[in-house]
């Protein structure tokens, strides 16, 4: 049987957590999630690579979005990324989108059929087609 597509979601909303879960569960992907950027980090370390995308919200406490990717970029390399929030102006992260740390931004509230959308995307970009 082939291994489902792993996501780790990070958002300091539980609300929005739970929603992106049952989203991503729904449409057959295995979710990890993480109230912030330092528990996130705890369970990419834990997952040894094995995580497929990353949807993090920029706003959150301790650490931003984009600082928290270019973190996982310096520790991992490159896993695809989609940033959502409903605050951010997007111009404030185009250094990330140039560094190619963030894929997709992503506006709350989001529609789920185009989060899938993109998501599919990213992993055909990234993943040859997972």
């Amino acid at each position: 049987m082939d291994k489902k597509p792993l996501i780790l979601c990070i958002d300091d909303e539980p609300g929005i957590l739970k929603c992106l879960e049952r989203c991503l569960l729904l449409a057959d992907y295995d979710v990890l999630k993480a109230g912030s950027g330092h528990e996130g980090m705890v369970l990419l370390d834990g997952c040894q690579g094995k995580v497929d995308l990353i949807i993090v919200d920029q706003r959150m406490p301790e650490i931003t979005g984009d600082e928290f990717l270019k973190q996982v970029k310096e520790r991992y390399g490159d896993i695809a990324a989609i940033m959502l929030s409903g605050y951010a102006e997007l111009g404030d992260l185009m250094p990330a989108f140039h560094a190619g740390d963030i894929y997709r931004f992503i506006a709350k509230p989001w529609d789920n059929d185009e989060l899938l959308t993109v998501i599919k995307s990213a992993m055909r970009l990234t993943h040859g087609g997972v």
